[in-house]
């Protein structure tokens, strides 16, 4: 008979870090991850037909920006996954949220001072063949900021509006004011619009009273109609700044159809001629040179004339089915901080949707903005990712509240079982 006990040999810490990651993967949120994986493959397919003929004209292969957009897309895994495996809850201490403001406030000055100007604005940061825009990279920051601000002085603000968040937390707040206005010096309105946005909509799911949103409503209005009013009075000639140009041209394209209004006026006859069922894939015209950044900013208006209205709105289905549950998520979570990031990356998908549509359809300037997953872009891509990582996190640790035990925190008193 053996004296000799069987001792369990001890997990290596890769092998446990391995265990906890694929249990991680099965809670994923399915119909985030399905909706991300769609529209991803309809983007490269889209990049690809956009692209084609501009890469042709270049001299190099058919499917050069599609190969690029794909390689975008496998980096773009790294910070999704990242994100989504970290416990994004440690990112509240201040010490981390200082660190990352006051980087991206270096590399926005950067940009600002020597950075490349594209299209009159200078928002680029060339890192030898990569080139970044380091805006894109302030979105998730701006969430994850304001996200932790309204999270640790909900009680603050709910009575006393935001007034005691100015006094509490300069730093913070001016950081974020800093960021709105050396975007708008670049000048970038598109982005200096979209963070805007984003934090706004965040500040009115925070709990404010509904007379601020009515307030906001009623200006916003008068604001469009004004806007309206003043741009049809303006005369390009007298503008060189290209941005502003094309802002101002918005209002009457037609009157500047072979200049500013271009691309506006492109983007009308490519949505007009594919009606309902399109030209078919690859048959587009517009892009043969007649619509600018094509596979950019206006690859929704190709997409209209290659397969036409049908495919355009299931398109757009997918992408409100995705900013509705994202909202819907976020008023069933249990965590202040988890319910504002959620909050941040469904206005972020909002408002990108939204600007985007818009300046293709004249409803709003054009700005620049691009279309989350279908537009061609590193930086973009890379921003999307980080938000969805952000968001896929936040509903994980949610699920881990809801299903294993109550999670104590700070940031959500009502979970404290002595009151």
């Amino acid at each position: 008979m053996s004296t000799q006990t069987d001792k369990k040999v001890p997990e290596s810490f890769g092998k446990r870090q391995l265990k906890r990651a694929i249990q991680q993967l099965k809670i994923i949120d399915k119909p985030v991850l399905i909706i991300t994986i769609i529209l991803l493959i309809v983007g490269l397919m889209m990049v690809y037909t956009a692209s084609s003929y501009l890469a042709i004209s270049q001299d190099l292969p058919a499917n050069s920006y599609l190969i690029r957009q794909f390689i975008f897309v496998l980096i773009g895994f790294l910070p999704f996954f990242g994100f989504y495996f970290m416990n994004i809850d440690k990112l509240q201490k201040r010490k981390t949220i200082n660190i990352m403001v006051s980087i991206m406030f270096i590399l926005l000055l950067i940009v600002l001072f020597i950075g490349e100007a594209r299209n009159g604005a200078r928002g680029w940061l060339s890192l030898g063949p990569v080139s970044l825009q380091p805006i894109e990279l302030a979105k998730p920051l701006v969430v994850i900021v304001l996200a932790t601000l309204i999270a640790q002085h909900q009680r603050e603000i709910t009575a006393n509006g935001y007034k005691a968040l100015i006094k509490k937390e300069r730093f913070l707040v001016f950081s974020l004011l800093g960021i709105l206005i050396i975007t708008f010096l670049f000048p970038d309105f598109g982005g200096m619009t979209l963070v805007a946005s984003i934090m706004l909509l965040m500040i009115l799911g925070s709990g404010i009273s509904s007379k601020w949103f009515k307030r906001f409503l009623l200006i916003a209005v008068i604001g469009y109609i004004v806007m309206l009013v003043t741009l049809n009075l303006i005369d390009l000639s007298h503008i060189d700044n290209y941005q502003i140009r094309r802002f101002v041209s918005f209002a009457n394209p037609f009157a500047y159809a072979q200049s500013d209004g271009l691309q506006l006026v492109n983007s009308y006859y490519a949505l007009a001629v594919g009606g309902f069922f399109g030209q078919g894939p690859g048959n587009s015209i517009q892009k043969t040179g007649y619509l600018p950044e094509a596979h950019n900013d206006f690859i929704m208006a190709i997409i209209g004339e290659e397969f036409g209205f049908i495919v355009v709105l299931l398109i757009l289905m997918l992408y409100f089915a995705l900013i509705v549950y994202l909202y819907l998520k976020a008023a069933k979570t249990r965590s202040i901080y988890h319910q504002m990031i959620l909050i941040g990356v469904a206005s972020y998908f909002f408002m990108q949707l939204f600007i985007n549509l818009g300046g293709i359809t004249g409803l709003i300037p054009i700005t620049g903005v691009t279309l989350p997953f279908l537009s061609y872009g590193g930086s973009s891509l890379l921003a999307t990712s980080m938000m969805l990582g952000l968001a896929l996190s936040a509903l994980r640790r949610d699920f881990q509240m809801k299903h294993k035990r109550p999670v104590m925190t700070a940031y959500n008193p009502t979970l404290n079982p002595n009151k």
